[in-house]
């Protein structure tokens, strides 16, 4: 049984080293944003200038440079009752990179505002999106974040996140847990999160959005970096 064990670990870590080989990019991100019409444009502006300020930290641009490719891919999706891509695949691998992503994010206008919230919409667009990312990643990620549950759209959000992961996708999660949904964040659990090795940071109203998405961001990138290490803890 040992002996089956050590094959069995060795086949896995030759399978993980010849994706690492080909790989071209730690990362293919998909920032997946709720703009529906509990997000008011104070909101928003929170939001928005939280993610950028997350792309532009130094924390981000280390966990950025400490890949083995020292390459990311993002693009920005913000969703309703549709979806809109506000910045489109960027590849970096710099400081300078990160910071003039930051600034065209900073720069691009709001997608719209509807009242309904698609949370199922909003991932498998993120799904999409990530099978024409330009470069072959390590790994291929979304993170969706809002503050409330879904109210519309065809497909429900546990659907949309199983399809996700049928497709070797994570989906994370950042419920904000303000205005009338302050348990956004066990739905979240219940219905976002999945794949392997998938988490959720909870903001505890919007003035705590900035920080909990500079954490979420920065372990996303940094998990790559472990990810041999914790290939066989259960």
């Amino acid at each position: 049984m040992r002996a089956w064990c050590l094959a069995a670990a060795l086949v896995a870590a030759l399978f993980l080293g010849s994706r690492q080989a080909s790989a071209q990019a730690d990362v293919a991100l998909v920032l997946a944003v709720d703009v529906s019409g509990s997000v008011s444009d104070a909101r928003f502006k929170l939001q928005r200038e939280g993610i950028a300020g997350a792309i532009d930290s130094d924390a981000f641009a280390q966990a950025v440079l400490g890949g083995v490719n020292r390459t990311v891919e993002i693009a920005v999706v913000e969703w309703a009752e549709e979806q809109e891509i506000v910045v489109p695949w960027t590849v970096v691998h710099d400081r300078d990179g990160l910071a003039k992503l930051a600034l065209r994010l900073r720069g691009a206008g709001r997608a719209w505002v509807h009242t309904k919230t698609d949370v199922g919409g909003g991932i498998a667009a993120a799904a999409d999106l990530l099978a024409k990312a330009p470069l072959v990643a390590e790994r291929k990620v979304i993170d969706v974040s809002g503050d409330g549950q879904q109210n519309t759209g065809e497909i429900p959000a546990a659907e949309a996140r199983d399809a996700a992961v049928a497709r070797e996708i994570t989906v994370n999660g950042l419920p904000i847990t303000s205005g009338d949904e302050p348990h956004v964040d066990d739905w979240y659990r219940a219905n976002v999160v999945g794949g392997p090795r998938s988490f959720l940071i909870v903001a505890d109203g919007y003035d705590a959005f900035a920080e909990a998405f500079r954490q979420k961001l920065t372990l996303e990138v940094a998990s790559a970096q472990s990810r041999m290490l914790l290939a066989y803890v259960p």
